[in-house]
């Protein structure tokens, strides 16, 4: 599985894995990968089937929508039975852009918008953090962190469209240059995210 924070609405989850008997590998096997879209009350959807490798692993990647328990089965060769996986869950995030806006000489204004299905809704507040740039002799930012400057609502535009804006003020030691990011928590109910994840209080890291 791809990273435990999820992807954003719209990009393929990886999901690998190999099939294996007493440590040797299946070569050449039917694997079926099964979801079940949040909340997991519904059956088990087949999505897609592939074959292993010589070395027994097989691939899969879907595009999925919401939060999803994924399995993957081996289909057995008669007599033996199919084989299940343990689940795993699929968490994928709102897809979004962060923007800034000059707004006077030391103010900008943040503004992220988000995109999810139309029966999503979004609760959770966005958290945004600006620090300084700390430009390299080539230019390249190399601060390390970014405080957390505010938190706004984050408001309904239409069905599958949200929005959030905070404007801040950007100290005189920054110089004109600095970073910004946002973190969005998992909004109750939305089966958008993993519900265990959560912003940092004070300030985030920044990386490449």
């Amino acid at each position: 599985m791809q990273p435990q924070a999820g992807v954003r609405l719209g990009t393929a989850i990886g999901i690998t894995g190999q099939a294996s008997e007493n440590g040797a590998p299946l070569p050449g096997r039917t694997v079926r990968l099964e979801l079940r879209e949040h909340p997991f009350t519904g059956d088990w959807i087949p999505r897609a089937e592939g074959r292993t490798g010589a070395d027994g692993r097989y691939a899969f990647s879907p595009a999925l929508r919401r939060n999803h328990q994924v399995r993957v089965v081996l289909v057995g060769v008669p007599p033996a039975p199919d084989v299940a996986s343990p689940i795993a869950q699929a968490y994928v995030l709102p897809a979004f852009t962060l923007t800034f806006e000059q707004h006077g000489a030391r103010r900008i204004r943040l503004r992220q918008v988000y995109t999810v299905p139309k029966r999503v809704r979004l609760s959770a507040p966005t958290r945004f953090y600006v620090g300084p740039c700390k430009p390299s002799k080539r230019g390249r930012c190399t601060a390390q962190r970014a405080p957390f400057r505010k938190q706004t609502a984050t408001r309904r535009l239409r069905a599958g469209r949200y929005v959030s804006r905070a404007t801040v003020r950007i100290p005189r030691s920054y110089k004109g240059r600095f970073t910004y990011v946002s973190c969005f928590g998992y909004s109750e109910g939305s089966g958008m995210g993993n519900p265990k994840l959560r912003c940092p209080r004070k300030s985030v890291r920044l990386t490449d």
